[in-house]
């Protein structure tokens, strides 16, 4: 497993210092729950927000914007008085990408429903994680519960289907803004070890995290065992949080500051350049 050594750790933290600021919000899914004060409507937002980051962030902002201009300035609240028919109101016309209208209306059913079923998302949650406190178990379970409470609605490509390989991005970046309390994250989920969770493998952070040496080149996309390898990796930077450097290294790349191949403008000016494999010199073990 690569280790981060300590030059790259301390040029790491400098990068953290830049990019980890309330000013990046507003070009990450994140801001969505941040617009609530009531934890319930912050969690059932969060998971809609979560569920349709893919793709550039200029096509889901605008998409999720209208969501929640529908739902509401309640939202929780709104899903569990619908009725079908609002359901349908709400969902008409929708399409984002992979997402259709019926994905969508299983997703909002399914959430209502686990709502009702269990007063929260966190108990369907906690059943898969505390056995072994292993994160991805419980947002199997999480996911598992809403796809059958969605039933006969399918919430598609919105929900992973628990794959062995699959890294779940999209749900470990929803669970690190409910554990984690920064000023950023919500940190509004309790009785989960922040030492625990994996680190979300958006494209971008991927991408550094290659040209760094903190996981292998190649080709295709990530796996969970690049999460969990990653992650590691992290660890040795900070055990007790370890995906601390996720929204920083993500916003690297979606701020542009990071194209992912050499630039003139841009890489001399890079904290990282050492040790990028675009920089100087080679990976970890600088």
């Amino acid at each position: 497993m690569p280790s981060v050594s300590p030059k790259l750790s301390t040029k790491l933290e400098t990068m953290y210092a830049r990019y980890h600021n309330s000013k990046h919000l507003a070009q990450d899914p994140l801001l969505f729950p941040r617009r609530y004060e009531n934890p319930e409507d912050q969690e059932v937002v969060a998971l809609l927000a979560a569920s349709m980051a893919f793709g550039r962030v200029s096509a889901f902002l605008p998409v999720l914007d209208r969501l929640f201009s529908k739902l509401g300035p309640y939202p929780a609240t709104s899903l569990d008085q619908a009725d079908d028919w609002e359901f349908s109101a709400w969902t008409d016309g929708f399409v984002y990408r992979f997402a259709t209208s019926d994905n969508l209306k299983g997703m909002l059913l399914g959430i209502a429903k686990v709502r009702k079923e269990y007063g929260g998302l966190q108990p369907p949650f906690m059943q898969g994680y505390l056995p072994n406190r292993q994160v991805i178990e419980g947002l199997r379970a999480l996911a598992n519960s809403i796809r059958l409470a969605a039933e006969p609605y399918d919430p598609g490509f919105l929900l992973p289907l628990g794959r062995p390989t699959d890294p779940a991005k999209r749900l470990n970046m929803f669970l690190r803004w409910m554990v984690r309390d920064d000023g950023l994250d919500l940190g509004i989920w309790q009785g989960i070890n922040k030492a625990d969770l994996l680190i979300p493998m958006d494209v971008h952070v991927t991408r550094i995290s290659r040209m760094l040496g903190l996981l292998p080149s190649k080709k295709g996309g990530p796996t969970l065992k690049d999460a969990i390898a990653l992650t590691k990796a992290l660890s040795t930077i900070d055990p007790n949080d370890p995906v601390r450097l996720d929204f920083a290294l993500a916003h690297m790349g979606i701020s542009g500051d990071c194209k992912g191949e050499f630039a003139d403008a841009i890489c001399p000016k890079c904290p990282l350049m050492d040790f990028c494999v675009h920089g100087q010199g080679p990976g970890t073990g600088r």
